[in-house]
């Protein structure tokens, strides 16, 4: 089995395909683990998801986007922020529609939005991080200094300092460090980062950068076109 990790997906359902096909990834014998931000930002959320739900050997990690996604599943919550930050074409690929702006609560109103069953249990079955044979896989990062299990999962998916303290330290406890999150484009580039045993994978997908996938073990990566950017 081969191993692979993918980085901020972001409805991008033809980058998807293409990373996938480029680098000869078998939906059945290989595995995929994926950074999270799989939705916002590109059109094509269902689709993605749709293309997920067929890989078996699979590891969902949450990232901040899904988990504005998930609570709006789990409570109705749709805040401005994220209807601005992608979560308005996440909820059209769902055939939903956005409503007006509630000043006092900084919400919009969602309606006709429906989400297959089969989506629902993908994102159900996802973990803030992930550990496999001294590595971990995470969206954002975390405090190096404390023990992962113990760390909140809304800092796992929104820490952005781990990428910081990576520049000049080894981060302890494991060989390699994988995470996403932080674009690669704000350092001028579409390639995935290293620094000292951390890999930066989110190369800008969501935006007008590009999907990475890599073979954990190699370190080989494959990428896609440069993206339209996000409305």
């Amino acid at each position: 089995m081969k191993r692979f990790v993918i980085g901020d997906i972001h409805g991008r359902i033809d980058a998807l395909k293409e990373v996938l096909k480029a680098s000869k990834f078998n939906y059945h014998n290989d595995k995929l683990i994926v950074l999270g931000d799989i939705v916002d930002g590109g059109p094509d959320a269902f689709l993605v998801i749709e293309e997920l739900i067929q890989i078996e050997n699979l590891v969902f990690v949450i990232g901040n986007h899904d988990r504005w996604f998930m609570n709006y599943l789990r409570k109705g919550d749709a805040p401005e922020l994220w209807v601005q930050q992608g979560g308005q074409v996440t909820i059209e690929s769902y055939k939903g529609t956005v409503g007006m702006r509630n000043a006092i609560h900084d919400t919009r109103d969602v309606k006709d939005l429906i989400v297959p069953t089969t989506h629902q249990e993908f994102l159900n079955r996802g973990v803030y991080y992930h550990e496999e044979d001294n590595m971990v896989f995470v969206h954002g990062g975390f405090n190096p200094t404390l023990p992962i299990e113990y760390q909140r999962d809304v800092n796992l998916c929104w820490d952005r300092e781990l990428i910081d303290f990576a520049i000049g330290h080894k981060i302890e406890g494991w060989e390699k460090v994988f995470v996403g999150h932080s674009t690669t484009l704000c350092f001028g580039t579409t390639l995935p980062r290293q620094r000292n045993n951390l890999w930066m994978m989110d190369t800008g997908a969501g935006h007008c950068g590009k999907l990475t996938i890599m073979n954990v073990d190699t370190e080989e990566y494959w990428q896609s076109k440069i993206q339209p950017s996000c409305r």
